[in-house]
């Protein structure tokens, strides 16, 4: 049994009175396209509203740079861009060529002025720097200058006595054996110095300040004397006139030199008045001229 697509109805005769899955009649019978197919013609993808107005893009020359336009020239002077030049490249010869090279500013120049800015600016830090240390140093030396002038040397034959600020100094010199115990060795030897005070007049027994003594030699090398004994009585009223106090010190010099050294004796410029208030001794002190710049070499 043969059922139809309309649900068992047959055809129709007549003008559509055709099978169902006939063609329309209008359709040719050869159907087949023996020709080249068409390309797909594409479509853009949906646009995203902006606000605003975009620009279309366009060309832009980079190289070389695009020529001032005069009046009546339209021509499209647009070109493909290339990639931006290293700073260590040079333009095409062709540019060169044709471009003129622009020279550098005139201030490119100006470098040279910063050594000399500098130069002046490290001049000027170093002078500050010797002035800050030099200053001081100076102005201590010129204080020291004048609170220890040169020494104005007395030489003394040996055996003499020698006279100052009423007072008069004699000085005897011997060698001694080591007074700590010690065995002696062959490259010191201690020496003793017995210096010998006696004032002349009142004013002789006010000046009764430890001299300082030292041992010398020819080149100038100096050793120190360390005291050991002082009968000098402390007390001013207790200094008599004419009467010889002794002093005794101690020190070590080169062998070498034991035989000839000398010594140095700087007497003190101090003066013990009696009964002085502290007010008159401070004025005194003050006004006094007079300096321990006096020196009595002893010679041997």
């Amino acid at each position: 049994m043969t059922e139809t697509p309309m649900g068992g109805t047959p055809p129709r005769n007549g003008q559509d009175g055709r099978d169902w899955f006939a063609p329309p009649a209008e359709q040719p019978t050869d159907i087949t396209y023996a020709g080249a197919l068409p390309r797909p013609v594409p479509t853009a993808p949906p646009s995203v509203p902006i606000p605003g107005t975009l620009a279309s893009p366009g060309d832009v020359r980079v190289w070389p740079p695009p020529e001032p336009e005069s009046e009546g020239q339209g021509e499209d002077r647009s070109t493909q861009p290339f990639p931006a030049l290293r700073t260590n490249r040079k333009p095409p010869p062709a540019a060169l060529a044709t471009e003129p090279v622009v020279p550098p500013p005139a201030v490119a120049e100006a470098p040279p002025a910063r050594p000399k800015r500098t130069g002046l600016l490290i001049g000027g830090t170093a002078l500050s720097v010797v002035l800050a240390v030099g200053m001081p140093t100076w102005f201590g030396y010129e204080v020291y200058e004048y609170g220890r002038p040169s020494d104005v040397v007395h030489v003394v034959q040996p055996g003499q006595a020698a006279v100052w600020q009423h007072v008069s100094w004699r000085v005897t010199v011997e060698k001694i054996k080591d007074p700590t115990g010690k065995p002696d060795t062959s490259d010191r030897q201690w020496l003793k110095i017995v210096a010998t005070r006696t004032a002349l007049d009142v004013e002789g027994t006010i000046r009764h300040g430890a001299p300082k003594i030292t041992f010398t030699d020819r080149g100038g090398r100096t050793w120190q004397a360390e005291p050991v004994n002082d009968e000098t009585p402390p007390d001013v009223k207790e200094n008599k006139v004419g009467t010889p106090y002794r002093m005794e010190l101690m020190g070590v010099v080169p062998r070498s030199v034991a035989d000839e050294a000398e010594v140095l004796l700087r007497p003190s410029s101090y003066r013990d008045v009696p009964d002085q208030s502290a007010k008159d001794f401070v004025d005194a002190a003050f006004s006094s001229t007079e300096r321990e710049d006096q020196v009595l070499r002893f010679r041997r």
